[in-house]
């Protein structure tokens, strides 16, 4: 049995965006025999390490986004340290890369801690193909320690579809890195969106740019913004009433996306930009190269793919998957 300790813990009193993947990356673990997870004082965040060190292997994610929490350049600190401590004592360290950089622009502490983390980790693994290429041109002088790992789905069940209401639904967190503004600011010169109904969904704490949507939205009336958190419930109604699943994202940042593996168990087509986890799963959605390839992008019957990558990509095996690696 292998004590492993994970980082961050999913806390539902601190994390409001609805994104359950750590707790499914905890629970992969927990409740697979051949590893223990240990996680005491989990609530002191990184600082929670130190506490830890009889684990024998380190998983740990998202190091872009220590810079950003409260104390973030003290956190920062304890996390090049304890992680420094944890190689010296000769434990195994599994870095997950989920993004290029951080999502609200380039950071020189962000930058360093991640080429620290290529540094000090054992194994690196990345849920697209391009988080390897990346990895590579990024650290080329630990090219070969990075890994491709399909992201996990989050249910076996598929969702059947209900009468139609929305040509395309973007959904999820609503933000600058989304690209929605860009999309509904390039449909007011595209005749093909005009009959077109377009739903976007999800909560944007960013006040500006919400304002930006809405403007929009009040311009044409074949566009609907609603503005806050949707329980799985209601968005699973919401996607089972479109036609299309479109995802907007500005590549620059973006290695995978949750949602769209969220997404693969509605069995509609999905549509989204050729980067990342998008571009791995080509065939079982389209891509584009920009917004013009959209209108011509036929739909098309993905269910029999999805069921393939639904079947083959359970959070179940995902421990062991990661285990072989080590």
């Amino acid at each position: 049995m292998i004590k492993t300790y994970i980082y961050p813990t999913y806390t539902p009193s601190r994390d409001k965006s609805g994104n359950l993947y750590i707790k499914y990356f905890h629970d992969a673990f927990s409740y697979n025999d051949d590893f223990k997870v240990v996680n005491r004082f989990w609530q002191i965040g990184i600082a929670s390490l130190f506490f830890n060190l009889d684990a024998r292997l380190f998983i740990i994610q998202w190091v872009d986004l220590i810079p950003g929490k409260r104390f973030g350049k003290i956190q920062f600190l304890i996390y090049l340290v304890l992680v420094f401590i944890v190689r010296l004592f000769g434990k195994k360290i599994i870095w997950v890369l989920h993004n290029k950089h951080a999502h609200k622009g380039k950071s020189k502490l962000v930058d360093f801690g991640m080429k620290f983390m290529a540094q000090k980790a054992s194994v690196v693994i990345t849920h697209s193909r391009e988080g390897c290429e990346f990895f590579d041109s990024m650290y080329p002088n630990y090219a070969g320690k990075c890994h491709y790992i399909p992201h996990p789905v989050y249910s076996q069940n598929v969702v059947p579809s209900k009468k139609c209401e929305y040509d395309y639904i973007i959904w999820g967190g609503i933000d600058k890195r989304k690209n929605i503004v860009e999309f509904l600011e390039f449909t007011k010169s595209e005749s093909f969106f005009d009959q077109k109904k377009i739903l976007i969904c999800g909560c944007c704490r960013d006040s500006d740019y919400a304002k930006k949507i809405q403007c929009i939205a009040a311009e044409k009336k074949n566009i609907v913004f609603l503005n806050k958190f949707f329980s799985d419930e209601e968005l699973a109604d919401l996607i089972s009433k479109s036609a299309v699943i479109l995802f907007t994202y500005n590549p620059e940042s973006m290695l995978s996306s949750g949602a769209l593996i969220y997404s693969l168990n509605f069995c509609k087509p999905i549509i989204g930009p050729r980067v990342g986890n998008f571009a791995d799963l080509e065939g079982a959605i389209q891509c584009y190269n920009s917004f013009s390839d959209i209108s011509q992008i036929k739909l098309w019957d993905n269910r029999e793919k999805n069921l393939e990558y639904i079947s083959e990509n359970t959070w179940n095996a995902f421990p062991q998957k990661v285990v072989k690696l080590v």
